[in-house]
């Protein structure tokens, strides 16, 4: 997704939050007008556990969006 939205015209719609150091510096996040909050959940079935390497997965990317929020929260 970076790099197509590097080398072309497209966007795309999402959490507008961008990890430095990380992403092109050409990507930039632009918010809509109006209210800009959005939730990023998780939908895991009950009955299937998480393996060790996903839950660590999960908690770098709870940082790097806790990370990236807007700083004026």
């Amino acid at each position: 997704m970076n790099n197509l939205l590097s080398n072309t015209d497209s966007y795309n719609l999402g959490t507008g939050c961008i990890v430095d150091n990380y992403m092109n510096p050409n990507i930039v996040s632009i918010p809509l007008e109006g209210s800009n909050l959005i939730q990023v959940g998780l939908l895991k079935r009950n009955d299937v556990f998480l393996p060790e390497e996903l839950l660590v997965y999960i908690d770098f990317l709870k940082l790097a969006l806790e990370k990236s929020m807007p700083k004026d929260r």
